[in-house]
């Protein structure tokens, strides 16, 4: 049985998108904290996620829900068709299969905190709208 593990975020290198398009098209960057396939977890993986400043992380929906908690930077995300404003401290509840997208204020990147109820993160499969 885990007796559980901690992982910071300055220890782990950043990670993007495989695609070379999506890598352009959307300037995102993450780091993997908590994944089953990473060490020792269950039930749960997390990260910390990093959009350029403007830049926004296209149209998208995936099976699981999703939890975002803004560390930095301040932002827009569109759950649904209904905007949330974003900012240091705001927690943002994702529904299962939401089609989502967020973008980042034009002076600082946007920096989130990502939950999902799932065993590992590569499980996820991100199905972009656009």
């Amino acid at each position: 049985m885990s007796r559980g593990f901690a992982r910071h975020p300055d220890d782990l290198p950043w990670e993007t998108w495989d695609d070379p398009r999506l890598r352009e098209r959307c300037p995102c960057r993450w780091k993997i904290l908590v994944s089953a396939r990473r060490g020792p977890s269950q039930a749960m993986c997390c990260g910390i996620a990093e959009l350029a400043a403007g830049a926004t992380l296209l149209l998208h929906h995936h099976a699981p829900p999703e939890l975002y908690l803004v560390e930095s930077g301040q932002g827009v995300s569109e759950v649904d068709g209904v905007r949330h404003e974003l900012r240091p401290g705001t927690a943002l509840f994702i529904p299962a299969n939401a089609r989502h997208r967020s973008t980042a204020g034009p002076d600082a990147p946007l920096r989130v905190w990502f939950v999902f109820p799932t065993d590992s993160f590569e499980e996820i499969v991100y199905h972009f709208d656009e």
